[in-house]
């Protein structure tokens, strides 16, 4: 019988059996990724910087740069801001779009969260038809001339609704509520509540929306986005009435000045005495701002609602 070795080789014979990718970084690994996080940081946070530092800049400043963005003005004025602020043109399209972002996604939220509990319940009517009508709208996008003629159809031509009714359900936004209510809210609860004698909106409103704050906080940011950043609807169903959202606004300011035929004449209205540099900059930060506030507000139940996901599959 042949005999086996069985003898345990000494720890300082034993090879590192670690992955690479596993290992302990070196010093120089270190210093290169702490230098690729810096340039990375730097890359995006010196635009921002530039472009607010832009916004406050005076005419004196924007002079002695040529014209160019700044990182460091010289001179500080509110002459831009006090622009947008001041009543006019600017400061309506800035009050519209707020308008349409907050009822935009309340209309969106309270139809996405019906349809959602609705085909979340099995037994609830036309369920399956439903169903199949909002994956097939879901995988088949409509194309934009049967989407326009819809609309001129309707009578929603020039009518601030033509840009917010088409977009007021999202179909992939549905499907993910409609499968946070199925798989994480759980059913004996349901079973309970209906055994107590609650009705179908008691427990919407008493079980199933507390249960789901983080999905809606995220569904709620990402309609609001959406309705923040219109620009290719309102150009295309609202081109005749006098005050557009400003993204609207903030796109024919910054053509204005590459000499586009008419250019001039769609901005005539946006014209002031601060600096052009500076006022195009003021609003830029003014469309940006504000989805920089709202996300960290957001942060914690996007995250949550990220895990959840996952872990349900």
């Amino acid at each position: 019988m042949t005999a086996i070795d069985t003898k345990i080789k000494p720890r300082s014979a034993r090879k590192n059996t670690r992955p690479v990718w596993d290992e302990e970084p070196s010093l120089l690994g270190k210093l290169v990724k702490a230098l690729f996080l810096i340039c990375y940081g730097a890359a995006i946070v010196l635009p921002i910087w530039a472009v607010v530092a832009t916004s406050f800049a005076s005419e004196q400043s924007l002079t002695a740069a040529g014209g160019n963005l700044l990182l460091i003005p010289t001179d500080v004025s509110l002459a831009a801001y006090q622009e947008i602020f001041d009543g006019g043109a600017l400061t309506k399209s800035l009050i519209l779009t707020i308008g349409l972002t907050v009822g935009g996604t309340a209309l969106s939220m309270v139809l996405t969260i019906g349809a959602a509990y609705g085909l979340s319940r099995p037994g609830s009517l036309l369920h399956r038809p439903l169903l199949m009508l909002v994956l097939f709208t879901f995988l088949f996008a409509p194309g934009l001339y049967p989407s326009f003629l819809v609309v001129q159809k309707l009578g929603l031509f020039d009518n601030y609704l033509s840009i917010i009714l088409p977009m007021a359900l999202s179909a992939f936004n549905l499907i993910v509520l409609r499968s946070f209510f199925m798989n994480s809210v759980p059913t004996e609860l349901l079973d309970a509540a209906r055994m107590d004698g609650a009705g179908e909106f008691r427990t919407l409103f008493k079980i199933v929306l507390p249960m789901s704050k983080a999905i809606l906080a995220v569904i709620a940011l990402f309609y609001a986005v959406g309705y923040w950043n219109i620009y290719f609807s309102a150009v295309l169903y609202i081109p005749g009435l006098d005050t557009q959202p400003i993204q609207v606004v903030l796109q024919r300011m910054l053509m204005s000045t590459q000499g586009l035929p008419g250019a001039a004449a769609n901005v005539s209205q946006y014209q002031s005495a601060a600096p052009d540099s500076a006022l195009k900059m003021a609003v830029v930060v003014c469309t940006i701002i504000p989805i920089v506030i709202m996300y960290p507000f957001i942060q914690k139940h996007f995250t949550k609602a990220v895990i959840t996901g996952a872990i349900k599959g």
